[in-house]
């Protein structure tokens, strides 16, 4: 259970033979057991580095599971990863892709030094971009530079220890690796390779999620469950009232760019982005609204506010046809809930407008038969559908929805035949 809130967590620094430790320890050890049983399949022939991703994967959905529970407080490893979507795994993994990229671009470009100051600067800033993506799960805010500067200018010290630590326990991995793999029979090191590897991926997220949880008070974090409990005072309460009264005195840019300020560089609760919204409003600046729907849809989804994600995914459609969210997943998860709460209309604009801004994506024909059948079942936009389904058929490379495709269009009135004389 989290720590009482007037009970301040115990610097980390007092527990670093508990961190150390944590991934010997309950469910943590048995997924660390299992993921490395698991890495044996690597060992197949071909097939093999198809189940080396897939255990690495569950590895890594494992650790940020475990990043995010101990940021909230609990000190017991997770039993099941149901908490954390594969949403948020895909996109720590396209973080970590897109500084190899930068890495390999800054070395071509610039030569081995630049190449060498820029891993040192990207492993500087990963940690706090890993945690600002747990904190809030937008990837363009943990990627962007200010992000993490903002998150150790907040912290202080304590980061640059942090980041010592994770040096060392990723050092230490690679020593035992290499050593493992000099002393024991190949089959043995590769087992006890992947288990070292699985012990300092979890022990490194353990951290990380503590030094969350140690500060989450001058992070703007609100542990899960913990925001409804008596006395407890929310670290937005200063803010909100800083902002309500610039705009009391006429001041409402002022108020904007403080809000502004504090939603790019932590996460802010939600009073703070209503008020952020409700203040872009009045000024009537809508490109700034939308810009703010998208990274506000993200919180609400991560935080499974459905309907006011859903209210707002309407409200944001109302205002431009062609918003969709910042993730393609996440517009479709929204879309079938809207479907589910019986807001059809809703999930037809919604899908129109993803299939607007992503017309190529491996998904479309499937977007753009789900609407022709909504426009059919309506029978007054025929036209609209034809050319719906005749863009799906166009671009669809599956046989079985090409036959569903063909299907709906039989069901199409002849434009050639003629009106029926009464």
């Amino acid at each position: 259970m989290p720590t009482s809130p007037s009970a301040a967590p115990l610097p980390f620094w007092q527990r670093l033979r508990s961190i150390t430790l944590y991934p010997l320890r309950g469910a943590a050890f048995s997924s660390l057991l299992a993921l490395t049983l698991a890495s044996l399949l690597g060992l197949i022939p071909v097939i093999g580095v198809v189940f080396t991703i897939l255990v690495w994967i569950g590895a890594y959905k494992y650790a940020f599971e475990v990043l995010r529970t101990t940021a909230d407080g609990r000190m017991e490893a997770p039993e099941v990863v149901l908490g954390t979507d594969s949403g948020v795994v895909i996109r720590l993994i396209a973080m970590q892709l897109i500084f190899i990229a930068v890495i390999l671009l800054a070395t071509v470009l610039g030569g081995p030094v630049i190449g060498l100051a820029t891993i040192a600067l990207i492993a500087f800033l990963q940690p706090g971009c890993i945690m600002s993506l747990a904190m809030d799960g937008s990837l363009p805010h943990a990627l962007n530079p200010a992000t993490p500067l903002a998150l150790v200018s907040r912290i202080g010290w304590p980061y640059m220890a942090v980041f010592g630590l994770l040096f060392v326990i990723q050092a230490s991995m690679f020593t035992a690796t290499v050593w493992l793999a000099g002393v024991m029979p190949p089959v043995v090191a590769d087992l006890m390779v992947s288990a070292v590897s699985f012990w300092a991926l979890f022990a490194a997220f353990h951290l990380m999620g503590y030094l969350v949880y140690q500060y989450h008070e001058v992070l703007g974090y609100v542990p899960t469950g913990t925001e409804t409990l008596p006395g407890r005072r929310s670290p937005d309460t200063d803010l909100l009232a800083e902002a309500e009264g610039y705009v009391r005195d006429g001041q409402l840019d002022t108020a904007l760019e403080l809000l502004r300020g504090e939603i790019r560089s932590r996460a802010v609760g939600m009073e703070t982005h209503e008020l952020y919204r409700r203040l872009l409003q009045q000024g009537g600046n809508a490109a700034a609204l939308s810009g703010h729907a998208r990274e506000y849809l993200n919180v609400l989804v991560m935080e499974k506010h459905d309907r006011r994600a859903i209210g707002l995914l309407r409200e944001s459609l109302d205002a431009d046809p062609d918003f969709v969210p910042m993730q393609v997943p996440m517009a479709e998860q929204l879309i079938e809930r809207a479907r589910l709460s019986g807001q059809k209309q809703l999930a037809l604009d919604a899908r129109l407008a993803l299939l607007r801004a992503h017309p190529r994506d491996p998904s479309a024909p499937g977007w753009a038969l789900e609407n022709a059948l909504q426009l059919l079942e309506r029978g007054d936009r025929d036209q609209e559908a034809r050319a719906l389904l005749a863009q799906a058929r166009e671009r669809c490379e599956d046989g079985i929805l090409q036959a569903k495709i063909d299907a709906a269009t039989q069901l199409l009135p002849d434009p050639h035949r003629a009106p029926a004389q009464a």
